[in-house]
């Protein structure tokens, strides 16, 4: 009897890995690292940015924990305090490499978590334009011990 022949796939199986995230670009990471003395810059997040997050009613970026790449950018007295539900002023570098003081929380919703910089979020928006679709990340990095935020479109 023939020997039944073997069905080879045209298809090559390749592994699907997400691409690595981009840097930031040499003059956000310069003005972090030389001019405001930043210390440990990691990428929090990249999303879309959705109706939400530039919906000045809402007045808030959301930073979903399912999207969160690492969370290893909190120190441990940080982590307690968002525990607490005790909101942080922290600084945000925005695209324009504008500093303002912004706040830092995190919002438990039933069986869900989520970080949100909420306040002056709405002036961010505004001075840099952002619309919903709009690709952006959002780095942490330390000053002086003071948690810090770079928001790169």
């Amino acid at each position: 009897a023939p020997k039944p022949k073997l069905k080879i796939s045209k298809k090559q199986h390749k592994p699907v890995c997400p691409p690595p995230p981009p840097d930031l670009p040499p003059k956000f990471k310069q003005h972090i690292l030389e001019e405001m003395g930043g210390t440990g810059l990691v990428l929090v997040i990249q999303k879309t940015i959705f109706y939400s997050d530039v919906n000045p009613t809402a007045s808030r970026f959301s930073i979903p924990f399912s999207q969160v790449k690492t969370h290893d950018f909190l120190n441990e007295e940080e982590a307690k305090e968002l525990v607490h539900k005790t909101p942080m002023q922290v600084c945000l570098l925005d695209p324009s490499l504008k500093q303002t003081s912004i706040t830092f929380n995190k919002w438990v919703m039933g069986n869900t978590s989520l970080y949100v910089l909420t306040n002056t979020w709405n002036s961010v928006v505004k001075n840099n334009q952002l619309e919903k679709g709009d690709m952006v990340q959002l780095w942490s990095f330390q000053v002086n011990s003071l948690l810090c935020f770079a928001l790169f479109k």
